[in-house]
């Protein structure tokens, strides 16, 4: 019986490319060194950053519940460029040093400066940012006591908290009565009233907040008296590395710093 020649059945292309690949794929299964899983991704630190619970615009106000304003805007920008979250706390004046400086519960303190309660700082060691923005703190008065001098102010209405014997020249704590209010709004009011004689703020805050009232001509700052010129900075006792790293975002981003300035008109 002759022998028939076998015959394979036509293997269709699709198969022959499905088995290809599947051979490749052990091959390199078996060739390639095995490839750890990559570390996870870390969660932000979290900040915890200390500032006036008081309405302080353009710099910073806590108003329903959130904090808002220049500083916001400035910190929370390096914070997503350095993959962090901030945390704003805020705190009366007094109760902030309190908790800043004593009680080292918080990473970051916006606003600060080192000659703001120097008693308080010693023994302390405080990293402070660059400057950050400018201010004057000096004394408003009703516009007919405008260049008057001191003696037409028996009664210096402050924020409570605030020191008014920075100014310069410093002013007679034994002949000037102290006035202290909670808010600068209801400092500002006080002194259209005539309940106090003067009205010692930041003279920016001041004229933004008498704007908004529409009564920015009520109170007028008076260069004459005593003042001071100074910078904010941010401070921190318990996060030096992210204080180097604010200066450096400051010095390679200032554009968006000044672009920041300008959106809540502190470049003028």
């Amino acid at each position: 019986m002759p022998l028939r020649s076998a015959h394979r059945p036509a293997v269709p292309a699709a198969h022959r490319q499905r088995a290809l690949l599947a051979a490749l794929c052990v091959l390199c299964a078996l060739c390639a060194p095995a490839l750890s899983p990559g570390p996870a991704r870390a969660e932000p630190i979290r900040l915890t950053v200390g500032v006036e619970s008081i309405d302080y615009p353009p710099y910073g106000s806590f108003r329903n519940g959130d904090y808002e304003g220049f500083a916001r805007d400035l910190l929370d920008s390096f914070a997503i460029e350095y993959g962090y979250t901030m945390a704003y706390v805020p705190l009366p004046v007094k109760r902030l040093y309190q908790e800043y400086l004593e009680g080292r519960s918080l990473d970051l303190k916006f606003p600060d400066s080192p000659t703001w309660h120097p008693s308080r700082r010693k023994g302390l060691q405080i990293a402070y940012s660059v400057p950050i923005c400018s201010f004057t703190d000096g004394i408003l008065v009703k516009p007919e006591n405008v260049g008057k001098g001191m003696q037409v102010i028996k009664t210096l209405g402050i924020l409570a908290g605030f020191e008014p014997w920075l100014l310069d020249p410093p002013i007679d704590s034994r002949t000037i009565r102290i006035s202290e209010n909670l808010t600068i709004s209801g400092l500002l009011s006080k002194g259209i009233r005539g309940r106090v004689d003067g009205v010692y703020a930041c003279v920016q805050a001041a004229r933004h907040l008498l704007t908004t009232m529409g009564i920015r001509d009520k109170l007028v700052y008076d260069p004459s008296l005593p003042h001071v010129d100074g910078v904010y900075r941010l401070s921190s006792i318990r996060r030096p590395r992210v204080m180097r790293q604010f200066d450096e975002f400051m010095n390679t981003r200032s554009q968006l710093v000044n672009s920041l300035r300008r959106k809540h008109g502190l470049d003028r």
